[in-house]
């Protein structure tokens, strides 16, 4: 192994641990459940040893899940409720954001496994690619949900109980995407001039 690489290697670990330490549990206050987010941030701090990857595993996967979740609900919602016009029209352009931002996620999880391989092989250009590719896929989810909660849902005159449910689980959505990108970007920002 390369000076250069292990370098690298200990430098990418060195700030994923200062990336999660440095998280900020205000990013929270837009959560559906507040106080669960902040405790899910506590207990990453208090780690000894964070395998970057794993983390990244699982925040991308608590998104995917979620997201599977309000993708069904909308489904339901379609088929069996007598929805208005503007409703129906709101879910259907949402439903056409959540597929994507499914399809992005999923493709993100494949992403980190490759990303993974290329650390374990030490293959620094492979490693670089993933990595930006995570990023891309996961900010690309991101501006699929702001479409849902921001234009979909944004229609006049649309209220009631599936535009406050919606609107109830994105923000939760979003944190996650933007957390799991702010994960990757930390350390990218300072290791690109290694």
């Amino acid at each position: 192994m390369s000076k250069s690489t292990t370098f690298f290697l200990i430098t990418l670990s060195a700030f994923y641990l200062i990336a999660i330490a440095t998280i900020n549990p205000d990013m929270c206050n837009d959560s559906s459940n507040p106080e669960g987010c902040k405790k899910t941030i506590e207990k990453l701090k208090k780690e000894k040893e964070i395998d970057p990857n794993n983390t990244i595993r699982k925040i991308i996967n608590f998104g995917l899940q979620k997201s599977l979740i309000l993708k069904a609900n909308m489904t339901d919602w379609v088929r069996h409720r007598n929805l208005r016009a503007n409703e129906h029209a709101a879910i259907k352009g949402c439903l056409d954001d959540m597929d994507n931002v499914v399809d992005d996620l999923r493709k993100t999880l494949k992403e980190v496994d490759e990303l993974a391989e290329a650390q374990k092989a030490q293959k620094m250009q492979v490693f670089m690619f993933h990595n930006r590719n995570i990023r891309t896929w996961l900010k690309t989810a991101t501006n699929n949900l702001l479409s849902c909660q921001n234009d979909d849902f944004a229609m006049e005159g649309l209220e009631g109980e599936v535009k406050q449910d919606v609107l109830r689980r994105i923000p939760d959505l979003i944190i996650a995407t933007r957390l799991a990108i702010w994960t990757m970007e930390l350390p990218s920002q300072d290791t690109d001039n290694v």
